[in-house]
């Protein structure tokens, strides 16, 4: 049996109902490759992407002056493709490469002749299938039953089969389908479009279409429908996805269909495009943080958390804390491999292997990637793949094997030292477009069936589930070839499908699906799908004269279920009970805590992000603070303004010993030149191409703003103590940590001096003039041992100013403030011991929330924030905001 869409998976599955070894239900790929063993003409399987590359790299041979110059030169990749499919058409129409007298034509055959053979395509295969099987022994087909009409095949079948007709072989018509019981609404649809009559339908339930919002909602109809009756059903899914359904299926008891999406984003295939987009300089930060971050990353998952959590605190390689990792990585390694019979030497190779994911930025984007580094790349990626899967043959690991070995094969038809960036991405997208489809999601056993497309289903079936019976169908080439080109190929004796002849084929099949119904047919068409509105199938636009005015029970409407208890639908009814309508847990501003927190709160170490969280909001310090509730790793990436801070921050622990401030003159230079060195290492995404504007500002307002800090120095007369010191100490019952930016010292007085990168001073002039700045008063307590401790500020860097109160020698503009550090201090202390209190007793406030300050302790020296939630991570757990259902 030989239908167009016969390859994969197809119903039924056999020609005869008990099977049969010599009988085989095959489609163009099939028959060509029974042909070709059985002639001794196969070959190994050329990948889409190697043949783009071998044509790509033939046009190149080529030479100038062609039709498509222009395009090649802005986008070879997409011009070559684009081109390929013309050459393929031309094949499949007979051509065999020769010159006809037109010049685009001419060009393509030029193209074919130059460089080294080009992959054969499906068209070239039917091609040699069809002058081999005249001349050639071996032949073992006795007959071959088409499954669509002859006079409808493509240019290569029709010569395949006049070939195999020539040669003996018994080519068979059609059978008659079983059509429908006479009187029936799909029997009058089937007539109409065998060419009878158009008769009203009446509503008898042989045809439904069933109309829905929502797909969600279909599938809860299609589901309720066969959860009625015998489950035993064709569904046509013509975008090869049934999970949806499946869910609907398996809900009710009934056998999933198993159809899977094939998409090139599940997570083990993303480890080919990283791997290349960590390669290029500039350093990609955010792509070596989603490599180490993938479900099955490259290397151990536990060194890939400690890598991640490095990189998002210093998004570089090659600083202290990449090193320090890297360190704690050997260490752990050791120990793991202490009862190997040569610890470090497994060691060395773990941590080379591991290594080589992250030897990043080697490759400049504007000269290129040499093919050396892409056949280490992809072949990393394959034997990565091979490896994990370990003979277990999982098809996404396999799916990540082939791509990466597609990958070097195209590369290498290139025949180029040297590929483009933006070619090898185009490249890697397309090795990738097919996608694997889900693993996990796997047919069960049962009495319904799934097919992809239309000419799969090609045989009678008692009853057919068109699913998502919407646009825009399967779409038709456009005309390539104008007349004189059209006429030239016709004197060659080439004979190119037109795109009328191939919308009939398509309109055929689609009717062949309606013909195909013996009993009953459904047609599901949701209004919206994946979040789209949809479009009407083009076999809608046919059936439309037969539908209009047809009787109740032709259309239905799946909402109905939701409001109906019982509902009649295409000869089925279906119940439903309703249930109590549960609304969502709605947000408290009072939590409660079963458990005894005391033990907890008493090993706590407050810092002051830490205090400054409780007083904001007593719910998110519960949450972050105490249970360590944090956002996902990929979104910790610190933002632009974060990393210039963490830039400058380390710049003045260096340019910044202990003892006398250096030499004003210096500073800038040297400034300027730890600022180069630095970037790579811990502030990698400043260097990306969408920050260039930011970079260059900031290359310039860093090191001014360490001369004017150095300057400062120099002109209050102050010396420095240190710089990011780490401090603990307590105030009182408070138990403080920090790390001060930059403390001073003039005489006997001490100071703290914060260093902040801000777009505006407009919030830190406020904080000091309110008495609000929980960040100084902490450090004001954290300094205290090193002598008396004045007033301390914040450094503006941006700004060049320092923000202080009166009473600091940091400043001779203080700013007036409403109470001294001392005050502020005393208050962090009160308030810190109010609210740990209520946590002691079990209640938690969520700031955010309307009522929430009844429950505030009395007698608080911060006053309730205004915006408590605008910069809160976590406004989900308190339902501050909640999601749509």
């Amino acid at each position: 049996m030989f239908g167009l869409g016969a390859d994969g998976r197809i119903w039924p599955e056999t020609a005869e109902a008990a099977g049969d070894l010599d009988d085989a239900v095959v489609g163009p790929h099939g028959l060509v490759g029974l042909i070709e063993s059985q002639l001794g003409l196969g070959g190994p399987t050329i990948s889409h992407p190697s043949r783009v590359a071998a044509w790509l790299s033939k046009m190149r041979a080529a030479g100038s002056g062609r039709f498509w110059a222009q395009s090649f030169d802005k986008d070879p990749w997409s011009t070559a493709e684009t081109l390929l499919d013309w050459r393929d058409a031309l094949v499949d129409g007979g051509w065999t490469g020769q010159r006809v007298g037109a010049a685009r034509i001419d060009d393509l055959a030029d193209a074919g002749h130059a460089g080294a053979p080009l992959p054969p395509s499906l068209a070239d295969r039917l091609a040699l299938a069809a002058l081999s099987v005249a001349d050639r022994p071996g032949l073992r087909i006795a007959s071959l039953a088409l499954i669509e009409p002859r006079d409808l095949a493509p240019p290569a079948i029709a010569r395949l089969l006049d070939a195999l007709e020539a040669a003996g072989v018994e080519i068979n018509p059609p059978s008659a389908p079983t059509l429908a019981a006479a009187g029936s609404d799909l029997r009058r649809v089937q007539d109409a479009l065998a060419g009878g009559g158009r008769d009203a339908l009446t509503g008898d339930g042989s045809l439904v279409v069933i109309q829905s919002d929502t797909a969600v909602m279909a599938a809860e109809t299609v589901a309720d429908w066969l959860a009625s009756g015998p489950a035993d059903a064709v569904i046509l899914a013509p975008d090869g996805d049934t999970a949806l359904l499946d869910r609907a299926l398996k809900a009710r008891g009934l056998p999933a269909l198993g159809l899977s999406g094939a998409s090139p984003w599940r997570g083990a295939l993303q480890v080919l495009p990283l791997a290349f987009a960590t390669a290029w300089r500039p350093f990609d930060a955010r792509a070596l943080l989603d490599l180490m971050t993938l479900p099955r990353p490259p290397i151990s998952r536990w060194a890939a958390r400690r890598l991640a959590r490095t990189l998002a605190e210093h998004p570089g390689t090659g600083g202290a804390a990449w090193l320090e990792t890297w360190a704690g990585l050997e260490a752990r390694l050791l120990e793991l491999n202490a009862a190997e019979e040569d610890p470090e030497g497994k060691t060395d190779q773990t941590l080379a292997q591991w290594r080589a994911w992250t030897q990043v930025g080697l490759h400049d984007r504007a000269v290129g990637m040499p093919l050396d580094a892409v056949r280490e790349i992809a072949g990393r990626v394959a034997a990565w793949a091979i490896r994990i899967d370990a003979a277990g043959q999982d098809p996404l690991l396999l799916g990540v094997a082939s791509a990466a070995g597609a990958l070097v094969d195209a590369a290498t038809r290139l025949e180029s030292p040297v590929i483009p960036a933006l070619l090898l991405e185009r490249m890697i997208g397309q090795v990738l477009a097919d996608g694997v489809s889900n693993p996990a999601h796997i047919a069960e056993a049962g009495a319904l069936r799934a097919v992809r497309v239309p000419g799969a289903l090609w045989r009678s079936a008692p009853r057919v589930i068109w699913w998502g019976f919407a646009g825009p169908g399967e779409r038709v080439a456009p005309e390539r070839w104008d007349r004189a080109e059209r006429v030239a190929l016709a004197t060659a004796g080439v004979t190119v499908e037109t795109s009328a002849a191939a919308s009939a084929r398509v309109g055929a099949g689609y009717a062949r699906v309606v013909m195909n119904a013996a009993e009953q047919m459904l047609l599901v068409r949701p209004a919206l799908a994946g979040g789209e509105p949809t479009t009407a199938h083009p076999l809608a636009h046919q059936l439309r004269p037969l539908l209009q005015g047809a009787a109740d029970g032709v259309f239905f409407r799946a909402e109905r279920l939701l409001a109906e208890p019982v509902a009649d639908l295409a000869r089925r009814s279906i119940s439903r009970t309703p249930v109590a309508t549960v609304d969502p847990p709605a947000g408290a501003p009072r939590w409660t805590v079963a458990a005894d927190l005391s033990a907890v709160l008493d090993s706590r170490v407050e810092s002051a992000t830490s205090l400054d969280r409780l007083f904001n909001c007593q719910m998110g310090w519960f949450a972050q603070d105490v249970l360590g509730l944090r956002r996902g790793r990929h979104a910790q990436l610190p933002e632009t303004s974060q990393l210039f801070g963490a830039l400058a921050h380390e710049i003045a622990r260096r340019l910044l010993p202990a003892g006398p401030p250096p030499p004003w003159a210096e500073v800038r230079a040297s400034a300027l030149a730890l600022f180069d060195e630095l970037l790579p290492a811990m502030a990698a995404p400043l260097a990306r191409p969408e920050h260039a504007g930011e970079l260059a500002a900031a290359r310039e307002q860093v090191p001014a703003a360490m001369e004017a800090l150095v300057r400062l120095l120099h002109e209050r007369g102050l010396e420095v103590v240190g710089a990011e010191l780490s401090r603990e100490g307590r105030f009182g019952d408070l138990p403080l940590t920090g790390r001060i930016d930059l403390m001073v010292r003039r005489g006997a007085e001490v100071a703290v001096l914060d260093l902040k990168w801000t777009r505006s001073d407009r919030r830190y002039v406020s904080m000091v003039a309110d008495g609000v700045a929980v960040q100084l008063a902490v450090y004001h307590a954290l300094a205290r041992t090193d002598g008396v401790v004045a007033p301390g500020g914040y450094f503006l860097l941006r700004q060049r100013r320092v923000v202080a109160s009166a009473g600091s020698f940091l400043t001779g503009d203080p700013v007036e403030a409403v109470r001294p550090d001392d005050d502020t201090l005393r208050i962090v202390s009160q308030d810190w011991a109010a609210w740990t209190a209520l946590a002691r007793n079990g209640v938690l406030v969520a700031a955010g929330l309307q009522g929430s300050a009844t429950d505030r302790p009395d007698d608080l020296g911060f006053a309730a924030p205004a915006e408590p939630c605008r910069y809160c991570d976590l406004t989900g757990l308190c339902r501050i905001n909640v999601e749509a259902l």
